[in-house]
């Protein structure tokens, strides 16, 4: 059974098409490569195609180009008589030359038929399209399982130092040079005489004692000393964000609530768990950062080091003062049965929550037209995707009925919520009210700005 993969960049279009390890399942992976298309939009009119000794080794250039362009340490090539197939060099300033050997297959090598090798320039943005597009099919366990990027490190050798080695070695010579004027000085000073002395018999009267204490003890069983004086992390963070604006929002409230939820418990899982509920106020920025946290009830102020919220609270930069950014306060109550309450604290100015999709009653239940599906809805956002400005993914839920229309959409994430004016779907959203069957997918906007869709429930089997 012939099957086909496709791995679609803005500037890298890379086709994969071969023969599935078994043709009753369309399911199963792509094990025998028949031909393999890389489409460069921008840099060249000519389409670089081959097998697998050409997938191989574009595969293997563009790894190890890539990581000497991340790291900045150049890797050593290979040298021998025969050059790959598939090769990637540095260019004049912001440029890459991408080198294919046209070489006829099955031809020997003559001066007759010999090809001079194609050299495609690439920008920055296209040779990182291209490795985007590489990276995902190494990372697709469905396409050549056996196809792996061998990465290796380089030898501490190969490293430039920063420095010369005349002021690298200036400060070691520095110091032997003091060190042996310092001997020579010391070797002329004569040795000290000591004549004996007899002890003192008087006692000092305990008021002028100099290791009399300066500082009254402190009183309610506390240490004393500023360590004592000073509030834990939490305390103090949540004391600079009281007088903090509050987010009146609903929508944003509603998504910190359960993105954060959704934090403490994850690292919450394996803490050990109290005889009561611990019950803690925390204060929350718009990006989800927890700013502060207070205990309301004794045991809370016992068992706080085996809560997450220490680990998880942001610590401002010495000297910061109170906090001047919006911020949401919620109830957090971990629960004996291992469970995470988050409630939002009363605030008469938040709006209505964020409506969120109803529960699906009729499902879409054919498995191919899911998948057609999935590919209409990433082609359709891919379209109209710009530029966005988030620092982290943004994760939607989308529904679609049967014909493809989108019914609505719900941010999944608090970022999601913030930012969901920069991305295509409230635009995209073309029917409201609708009795078709419908399905859910998942809409990922990665920070390194790639596009993921997948359905909802996971791939239909």
């Amino acid at each position: 059974m012939t099957v086909q993969r496709r791995y679609t960049l803005p500037h890298c279009n890379l086709v994969l098409e071969g023969l599935s390890d078994n043709a009753d399942d369309p399911l199963s992976p792509l094990t025998v490569l028949m031909n393999a298309e890389c489409y460069l939009p921008g840099a060249t009119d000519a389409t670089l195609t081959g097998g697998r000794e050409f997938l191989d080794s574009l595969v293997a250039a563009v790894s190890r180009y890539g990581q000497r362009l991340l790291s900045g340490v150049p890797y050593p090539t290979a040298t021998g008589s025969v050059p790959p197939m598939v090769d990637v060099k540095p260019g004049e300033g912001p440029y890459h030359h991408l080198i294919v050997q046209q070489q006829p297959l099955g031809e020997p090598v003559s001066d007759v038929n010999a090809q001079p090798p194609l050299d495609v320039k690439l920008s920055t943005v296209q040779f990182y399209d291209l490795m985007e597009a590489v990276d995902q099919l190494l990372a697709d366990s469905q396409t050549l399982p056996d196809l792996t990027a061998q990465f290796q490190a380089v030898s501490r050798r190969l490293v430039q130092p920063t420095e010369p080695i005349t002021q690298r070695a200036a400060p070691a010579a520095l110091g032997a040079a003091v060190l042996a004027a310092a001997g020579l000085a010391l070797f002329f000073v004569p040795l000290p005489e000591f004549e004996p002395t007899q002890p003192e018999t008087e006692s000092v009267a305990p008021a002028e004692s100099s290791t009399a204490p300066t500082d009254a003890p402190a009183a309610d069983g506390d240490v004393g000393g500023e360590a004592a004086s000073e509030p834990s992390s939490g305390e103090n963070d949540l004391a600079l964000a009281d007088n903090a604006p509050a987010i009146t929002d609903g929508a944003t409230v509603v998504l910190l609530q359960g993105d954060v939820a959704r934090r403490l418990q994850t690292a919450w899982a394996d803490a050990p768990r109290p005889v009561s509920d611990l019950v803690y106020r925390i204060a929350v920025s718009e990006d989800g950062d927890i700013l502060g946290y207070r205990y309301e009830n004794d045991l809370a102020l016992a068992e706080v080091d085996n809560t997450p919220l220490p680990e998880l609270t942001f610590v401002p930069v010495d000297g910061a003062g109170r906090v001047q950014e919006r911020v949401a306060q919620f109830v957090a109550t971990f629960t004996p049965d291992g469970e995470v309450v988050l409630e939002p604290t009363e605030n008469p100015e938040t709006t209505a929550a964020a409506e969120a999709l109803p529960e699906l009653t009729s499902k879409v239940g054919d498995g191919d037209r899911i998948r057609a599906l999935n590919s209409e809805l990433y082609d359709r956002i891919l379209d109209q995707l710009e530029p966005l400005s988030a620092s982290e993914a943004l994760r939607f839920r989308v529904r679609l009925t049967e014909d493809g229309e989108i019914v609505g959409y719900e941010p999944t994430n608090a970022a999601a919520g913030l930012l969901v004016a920069e991305t295509p779907l409230p635009s995209l959203v073309t029917a409201t009210d609708s009795t078709a069957d419908q399905v859910d997918f998942q809409v990922v906007f990665t920070e390194g700005g790639v596009l993921e869709v997948s359905p909802w429930d996971g791939w239909p089997q």
